[in-house]
């Protein structure tokens, strides 16, 4: 990568899965910032301004899907590209955040489809 590497914000509330996904994403060449829950990962994403933010759908005390829905009516950080993780069903999940724009990956992700997906999501 050339210049400055970009940040991605990785909102997961199981922190074996943070882990992982930072260890993925910093491996190829990424700089990382983690969040524990959707409101962490809404403060972090307001403040910090990632590339893209890589978000587990289902959390405690705040979904990712609420959380996108926050995210998306934000002035500032609304066009932020947004990666959802989920261990449900995709269809499940897609249907109960529907009208928002986000990629789906289904849980487990493996760490060249993680990688893959977050480069498509990359500014050009």
């Amino acid at each position: 990568m050339m210049g400055t590497a970009a940040l991605i914000l990785v909102v997961d509330d199981d922190p074996v899965m943070r882990e992982i996904t930072r260890v993925h994403l910093e491996g190829a060449g990424y700089r990382v910032a983690l969040a524990t829950s959707a409101s962490d990962g809404l403060q972090k994403a307001r403040a910090l301004r990632p590339s893209v933010v890589v978000m587990d759908f289902a959390m405690p005390g705040g979904s990712g899907g609420e959380a996108l829905r926050a995210l998306r009516i934000d002035d500032e950080i609304g066009n932020t590209p947004v990666l959802m993780v989920t261990a449900w069903s995709l269809a499940e999940s897609q249907s109960s955040a529907s009208g928002l724009a986000a990629t789906w990956l289904q849980k487990p992700v493996m760490g060249d489809r993680l990688i893959q997906s977050v480069r498509d999501l990359l500014p050009a």
